[in-house]
């Protein structure tokens, strides 16, 4: 604790002195411990955002502000926002990633006037935590485990789907699994959590994670002291058994700004000295919450809530028929997957299975727009 403490504090301090600071925060951890080393100084201003019949994730942070004392501004993301931004989103992240997780794209004009350094607590949820793999497991189960991290089932079909069209020689899967593999033996740490933890440090985070912060560098710089040099030094120093269960952060927190850890987790809508008891003490409370849920959603027919970031983009009638266009109005993208695929996923969407096939629907929009935008181009 006392080097974490140091070492966080010293990270902060030295790169956002004199600096207007713009903080997002969620009900989550990672931003909370942003807020915690920065409680007490009067150069922040907090920002958060929700969707629109979603979560009501920016009263989790309106308490955080509140308790720190800084000016606050929460935004609702409109269902919706993508198709108006998508073409500019395209040359931020250069379709390296599907479009709809960049939420914040909806509101960065917005939050970028209240400083000049966005600080961000991506990945501390990666680091200070471990990863629910046994501790003996063999490198074809730590192999099997991180394709199940990393990929998405629907995705998987897709992916095999195009490997035979484009005629790529042998089995998709065995391929990847054969890569993943390989790529985790090169890492010389014997502990499966931590070479997985290295593991999306090292491949996940620079291919899918570091795309859409461009998002946030597009108008202002950006500090993650989570991705610092000295914070991966410290994370290696560091047994498993204390990474775990986010006990570094959560003790952080709670000796250094007992009101924030006051304040409840989302995940648990419980604060930091009673979220443990979620499952004991508190097991009838979740009952009942979702108990009423039920009754809203099914009986009273309330809409459900907004809690996939695809929803927010995909369903409704206005969305659909922006999705439409782009996934059958761009021919160049019939040049590099064919058409049969493309209405046979859009129908598994609709269809069959809206969770499961909103990722290859996602991917294939962001392979639309590539196609549009850039592969002639290349």
């Amino acid at each position: 604790m006392d080097e974490f403490t140091h070492l966080f504090d010293s990270l902060i301090l030295n790169h956002t002195t004199g600096k207007n600071i713009i903080l997002p925060l969620s009900g989550g951890l990672d931003s909370r411990t942003l807020a915690t080393a920065l409680k007490g100084r009067n150069d922040v201003v907090a920002v958060s955002y929700e969707f629109e019949n979603g979560l009501r994730e920016t009263e989790y942070a309106r308490q955080i502000a509140e308790a720190c004392g800084w000016e606050f501004h929460g935004y609702t993301i409109p269902m919706g926002y993508l198709w108006e931004n998508l073409n500019e989103l395209a040359d931020i992240n250069q379709c390296q990633t599907e479009f709809t997780h960049s939420r914040q794209m909806a509101v960065i004009d917005e939050i970028a006037q209240y400083g000049d350094l966005i600080l961000s607590g991506q990945w501390g949820d990666v680091l200070f935590d471990a990863h629910g793999i046994a501790s003996n497991a063999n490198i074809e189960q730590q192999t099997n485990f991180t394709i199940k991290k990393v990929a998405k089932p629907g995705g998987m079909e897709l992916a095999s789907e195009l490997w035979q069209y484009w005629k790529l020689g042998g089995d998709f899967n065995e391929k990847l699994f054969k890569i993943i593999q390989d790529l985790l033996l090169d890492i010389d740490i014997e502990n499966p959590n931590s070479r997985i933890r290295a593991f999306k440090s090292m491949h996940w985070a620079p291919r899918w994670a570091n795309a859409n912060l461009k998002v946030f560098t597009s108008r202002r710089n950006i500090f993650i002291p989570y991705y610092h040099d000295e914070m991966c030094k410290f994370i290696c120093m560091i047994p498993e058994e204390y990474l775990a269960d986010r006990k570094i952060q959560i003790e952080y927190i709670k000796q250094k700004a007992p009101e924030l850890a006051r304040v409840p987790w989302q995940t648990y809508d419980l604060d930091l000295y009673i979220y443990k008891h979620f499952n004991t003490l508190y097991l009838p409370r979740r009952m009942y919450r979702y108990a009423r849920r039920a009754i809203r959603e099914k009986i009273l027919k309330v809409p459900p809530l907004v809690q996939r970031n695809w929803e927010l983009q995909f369903l409704g009638k206005e969305n659909e028929r922006n999705l439409k266009q782009f996934l059958f109005g761009i021919p160049e993208l019939f040049e590099l997957v064919p058409r049969q695929i493309v209405e046979d996923y859009y129908r598994r969407f609709k269809k069959i299975d809206p969770v499961k096939y909103s990722h290859p629907v996602s991917m294939l929009l962001t392979l639309a727009v590539w196609c549009k935008n850039f592969w002639k181009r290349s």
